[in-house]
C-alpha cells in the first residue's frame, strides 16, 4: 500500500510543476505586453499577450488588456472577442462590459451597444464612462433626450466633467436649446480656458440664440490669436450683419475671402453688404465672382444688373437682365428691371413690354407703372 502510494504521487508531482511553471511564464509574457502597451509598441504588446493566454486560458486580464490593445490598433471585431471573453471568465466584470459596448459602438451596432453599456452600470453604478459611451451612442440614434440625461447624471456626479459639459453642449445645440448650449460651453471653458475651439463653438450658439453681440465677442477672441481662421471671420461677419452693422460686415467678409476666395456664403453675404452701402463696383465684383465659383443663376444676374443700374451702366445692366431672361422666361424681376434699363436707354417701346410682361407675371409694382411707360 505504501509503495502504491509513492508512485502515485510521484505521478503527480511532475504535472504540478509544469502548471507552476506555465503560470509563471504566462505572467512574465503578460508584464512584457504591459511594457510594450506603455511604449505605444501595440503589435508587440498583443503578441505577449498572445502567448500569455495560450499558456492560461482563462487569465481574464489577459484577455482585457488584449482587447483594449486591439482598440488602440482599431482591430474592433478583434476586441469585441476579447471583451466577450471576458465576461465569459467573469459576469460581473463592469468593465469588460463597458468595453465590449464601446466596440460595438465602434461597429456602428449602438443598439447592442447601449444594452452592454447597461449591463456595466448595473455590475457598478459608478462607472461614469459608461454613461459618457451610452449617451453617444444615444445621439447616434437620435436619442436626444435619453443622451441629455445621461450626460446630466455625471455632471450632477461630477461637475467638473469637461466632456460630459462639452458633449451636452453639443446635444443642446441638436435639440435647438442654443441658451443652454452656450451656458455649457461656458463651464468648458471655465474647466479649460486655453481652448479656443469653445468660444467658436459658444460662439455658434450665441449666434443662434440671437445674442449677436456675445457672438462678436467670441469670434473676436479667436481671430486676435489666429488671424487666419477664415470661419471665425465668416461668422463674426454674418454676426456683425444681424446687428445691421454692415461695414463691420463687409470687411469680415472680405478677410473670409481673402483667405478662402471660393467662399460662397461669404461672396453672397458681402454682395448683400456692399449694395446696401452703395459700394456698387464691388458688389458687381461680388456677384461675378460668385457667378464664377458656383456658375450663374438668375438671381445673382438679375442683382448685378441692378448694381450696374446704380452706377448709370445702362447697356451693362440691360445684358444682364436679358442672360436671366433666357435662363428663366418667367422672372418678373428681370423684365422689370430691363424695362428701367430700356426706359435710360430711351428704348420707349421695349420698355412697355417688359413691363407688361412683369405686370403679366404678377409683379404689383409694374402693374402700377404701366400706364406712365406706355402711353
Amino acid at each position: 500500500m505504501k509503495k502504491y502510494t509513492l508512485l502515485f504521487l510521484l505521478a503527480l508531482s511532475p504535472i504540478f510543476l509544469i502548471s507552476q511553471d506555465n503560470d509563471r511564464q504566462s505572467k512574465l509574457y503578460f508584464n512584457e505586453a504591459i511594457e510594450a502597451f506603455n511604449a505605444k509598441e501595440y503589435d508587440n504588446a498583443l503578441q505577449y499577450y498572445d502567448e500569455a493566454i495560450k499558456l492560461n486560458s482563462s487569465y481574464t486580464k489577459a484577455f482585457y488588456n488584449r482587447g483594449n490593445t486591439q482598440l488602440q490598433l482599431k482591430n474592433y471585431q478583434g476586441a469585441l472577442k476579447d471583451f466577450e471573453q471576458v465576461i465569459t471568465l467573469d459576469a460581473d466584470h463592469a468593465k469588460g462590459h463597458l468595453y465590449k459596448g464601446y466596440s460595438l459602438m465602434q461597429l456602428k451596432n449602438y443598439k447592442k451597444a447601449i444594452t452592454s453599456y447597461n449591463t456595466a452600470l448595473q455590475k457598478n453604478p459608478e462607472l461614469d464612462r459608461a454613461y459618457v459611451n451610452r449617451a453617444s451612442a444615444y445621439i447616434k440614434l437620435k436619442d436626444y433626450d435619453k443622451a441629455l440625461t445621461d450626460y446630466s447624471l455625471v455632471i450632477d456626479r461630477d461637475p467638473e466633467s469637461y466632456s460630459a459639459y462639452y458633449n451636452r453642449a453639443l446635444c443642446y445645440m441638436k435639440t435647438k436649446k442654443y441658451d443652454k448650449s452656450a451656458e455649457d460651453f461656458t463651464q468648458c471653458i471655465n474647466i479649460s480656458p486655453g481652448k479656443y475651439k469653445l468660444y467658436m463653438n459658444r460662439g455658434k450658439a450665441y449666434l443662434k440664440s440671437d445674442q449677436h453681440e456675445n457672438a462678436i465677442a467670441d469670434f473676436t477672441k479667436i481671430v486676435s490669436k489666429d488671424d487666419s481662421n477664415v470661419e471665425a471671420y465668416y461668422y463674426r461677419g454674418y454676426s456683425k450683419m444681424l446687428t445691421n452693422d454692415l461695414a463691420g460686415a463687409n470687411d469680415d467678409f472680405g478677410k473670409t475671402i481673402s483667405l478662402d476666395p471660393k467662399h460662397e456664403s461669404a461672396l453672397k453675404n458681402k454682395s448683400i453688404c456692399s449694395f446696401s452701402l452703395k459700394k456698387y463696383d464691388e458688389a458687381i465684383s461680388d456677384y461675378t465672382a460668385l457667378m464664377n465659383i458656383k456658375g450663374s443663376d438668375p438671381t445673382s444676374i438679375v442683382n448685378r444688373g441692378i448694381a450696374k443700374l446704380k452706377l448709370e451702366n445702362f447697356k451693362g445692366a440691360k445684358e444682364d437682365f436679358s442672360h436671366a431672361i433666357e435662363m428663366d422666361g418667367d422672372f418678373a424681376a428681370a423684365y422689370f428691371n430691363r424695362a428701367n434699363a430700356n426706359l435710360k436707354l430711351e428704348n420707349q417701346d421695349d420698355a412697355c413690354k417688359d413691363i407688361r410682361k412683369a405686370a403679366q407675371l404678377g409683379m404689383k409694382d409694374a402693374v402700377q407703372h404701366i400706364q406712365s411707360l406706355c402711353q
